[in-house]
């Protein structure tokens, strides 16, 4: 089993319109490779979140969306999942949590996409 999730980004139509109108309620690959889809949305925004279960080793995006009855038309596409940093794990250097020292004394703001800590003063 595998947990699959995408975010569609619309442009030009709700979400709400879009799971009325365009997602498809008897998906091609459920109950075959797909065990369950869970779709979180605001009806009236432009983004939808889809939890996918698969059975075994989810697809490629866009596979994974049109198997999954939402499909990629004009104007939906599939925001790239966002960075997480690996878990820590005690007693490696490679996972230990980064030093606070240079964002305390750096006089530059940070650079995009840069990830800083900046601690409270006691």
């Amino acid at each position: 089993m595998s947990l699959q999730i995408l975010i569609l980004k619309l442009d030009g139509i709700t979400a709400g319109d879009y799971l009325t109108w365009c997602r498809d309620p008897d998906p091609p690959a459920l109950d075959f490779a797909l065990r369950s889809i869970r779709v979180n949305a605001d009806p009236l925004g432009d983004s939808i979140t889809a939890i996918l279960d698969w059975n075994r080793p989810a697809p490629a995006p866009a596979a994974a969306a049109t198997a999954a009855g939402l499909p990629l038309s004009p104007g939906v596409q599939i925001q790239p999942p966002a960075k997480t940093r690996a878990p820590y794990r005690h007693g490696d250097p490679r996972s230990a949590p980064q030093s606070t020292a240079r964002a305390e004394s750096s006089p530059s703001p940070p650079a995009w996409g840069d990830e800083h800590v900046l601690a409270a003063e006691s």
